[in-house]
């Protein structure tokens, strides 16, 4: 453990206590993480907005009003992903609007695991 609280890794140093709990702190971050890791390839954001709602909503996708799924996606857009990538956790391309994990996100794989839902 380096002087400053960040556990090193080969690679990539894992961030402080403090940046995990902030990073893992809301339940929509972690089922977007559980998310793509389930996916574990490239995925559109407007498909994981439905992932987490239906997750959150515990129903299918089809009776899930319209408006709570598209705030799904704007919290999605705005906060989180956006939130995930500065700490290179997540990819997020806006042209294509696909967000996959990246290398860094192995980095969080004890502490989601440790967290759970």
């Amino acid at each position: 453990m380096a002087a400053d609280g960040r556990i090193a890794s080969p690679g990539h140093a894992l961030p402080s206590r403090s940046d995990v709990t902030s990073l893992l702190a809301h339940p929509r971050r972690r089922r977007a993480l559980e998310r793509l890791r389930t996916f574990d390839e490239p995925i559109g954001l407007a498909d994981l907005a439905d992932e987490g709602a239906v997750a959150e909503r515990g129903t299918i996708i089809s009776e899930i009003p319209v408006e709570v799924v598209k705030l799904v996606y704007l919290d999605l857009y705005h906060s989180h992903v956006p939130k995930l990538a500065e700490t290179d956790v997540v990819e997020y391309g806006q042209e294509s609007d696909l967000v996959e994990l990246s290398a860094g996100a192995d980095r969080l794989a004890p502490y989601t695991e440790a967290v759970g839902e």
